[in-house]
């Protein structure tokens, strides 16, 4: 696979070009850019696959949430329906997508989770149905130029830095190592709890080095303790040993690490990205966990937050009344925070100063 990659290398360079044209047609003015009265912040990045995108638009969301009224605007990838949408009780993860999905299910009437392929047209449908809102949270909006942002995040893992990456289809980029001179910040995520300022300061080298003088910051992912993936699932109160891992996201290795930690891991069942569960999904599960030679005794599934999402549009399978099915919920964590929400609230405060 590494060998086709390298092959493919002339194809990266073609791509590349026609991404620098493309920014450099939104840089110049030759493709326009909307911009708003209200306050756009975006996350995204330069690489494909997960670099924490969705814990870092709910970090941003319990800071703005009880100052400004708030919506996030997502693409709702992979989602069955089409267009503008805000999300109601009556969605699910087929519907607006995983990501916004989740957003609701955790802060529910305190923000609106909209969802929109073309940005620029579904920030004004969101206004037109909540004047009120004041802050738009992109996720996954970096390549997206049609809108003008106040606040441009840019994440890298820490694991797999874009500077150490190739454009597509050679690495996982998305456009040249460049393209991070348009964030405001970049956050390495991902990062060991005991990263040293000596390997901070190599890091931040090897970003100004593509980047110029950006300020960086380091996260790391905490997770909480373990729920139940149903309200009305049978929890078990006595300790759990053995679990059966179920996993759909893109990097999967760090939740791995974490569940190993605490329990002793039986069998995975990893699907790949964005994947919609199926009834014959579950099946297989439920025929494993029956096979076992003691099936009943002290073995649950463990699965991600994201996973959970979309584990509930099938949540009449039998294997719920077999099996209990836990979660663990992430949260971000960010290194010097005040100097983050100083950067952050100045953006928001010159904003409204001007409207």
């Amino acid at each position: 696979m590494k060998l086709l990659r390298w092959l493919l290398f002339p194809v990266s360079i073609l791509y590349g070009c026609l991404m620098a044209f493309r920014n450099h047609l939104y840089d110049i003015g030759k493709k326009p850019s909307l911009e708003f009265d209200r306050v756009i912040i975006s996350v995204g990045n330069l690489s494909m696959g997960g670099t924490g995108k969705t814990p870092m638009v709910e970090y941003l969301i319990a800071l703005l949430k009880d100052k400004y009224k708030l919506a996030t605007l997502s693409r709702g990838y992979g989602r069955k329906t089409q267009g503008y949408r805000m999300t109601s009780e009556t969605d699910n993860a087929a519907t607006v997508g995983d990501e916004p999905y989740q957003y609701f299910l955790k802060f529910g009437d305190e923000i609106k989770v909209c969802v929109g392929e073309e940005r620029a047209l579904a920030i004004p449908s969101a206004i037109l149905e909540s004047e009120e809102l004041a802050v738009f949270l992109l996720d996954d909006a970096y390549q997206h130029r049609k809108v003008v942002r106040d606040f441009n995040i840019m994440l890298s893992d820490y694991n797999h830095p874009f500077y150490q990456d190739f454009i597509l289809p050679t690495g996982e980029l998305r456009e040249g190592r460049k393209g991070v001179q348009r964030a405001d910040c970049v956050i390495i995520t991902k990062c060991p709890k005991d990263l040293s300022d000596s390997e901070k300061g190599d890091i931040n080298a090897s970003v100004r080095h593509y980047g110029g003088n950006k300020t960086v910051f380091f996260s790391h992912i905490k997770y909480g303790q373990r729920l139940p993936v149903l309200k009305n699932n049978r929890v078990t109160t006595s300790s759990i040993d053995q679990v059966i891992m179920v996993t759909s996201i893109a990097d999967n290795q760090t939740f791995k690490s974490e569940v190993e930690r605490q329990y002793t891991i039986l069998q995975e069942f990893v699907f790949e990205d964005h994947h919609r569960f199926t009834a014959k999904d579950l099946d297989r599960i439920l025929e494993y966990y029956l096979s076992l030679e003691k099936s009943g005794s002290g073995v649950s599934v463990m699965t991600t937050e994201k996973d959970m999402v979309r584990l509930l549009t099938v949540k009449e399978h039998a294997v719920f009344d077999a099996l209990d099915f836990y979660y663990i919920p992430i949260q971000f964590e960010i290194d010097r925070p005040e100097r983050f929400q100083e950067l952050l609230f100045k953006v928001i405060e010159e904003k409204e100063n001007l409207h």
